[in-house]
């Protein structure tokens, strides 16, 4: 099993409109285990006000590439003027 960590870089706290980008990868029986350990303390180095625009997420991969991984997700939006 693989799992990347990928950290959501977003405009603002509705996480809305986010850019994807993994920042690191594990291997083996233990990879969930590993990312999640990781995860407390890159989400307290960040500042009050980034820690509710960003967030870390510990994805497992299967077959896709880091590469599929990497491409932005674009999500419908609905404006109300």
């Amino acid at each position: 099993m693989t799992v990347f960590l990928l950290l959501y870089l977003c405009t603002d706290a509705t996480r809305t409109d986010c850019q994807v980008l993994p920042t690191k990868s594990w291997k083996g029986d233990t990879a969930y285990e590993q990312c999640l350990d990781a995860v407390p303390g890159l989400t307290k180095a960040l500042t009050a006000t980034n820690r509710e625009r960003h967030r870390f997420v510990c994805d497992v991969q299967t077959e896709n590439p880091v590469e599929e991984v990497a491409r932005p997700r674009f999500i419908h939006q609905s404006f109300r003027m």
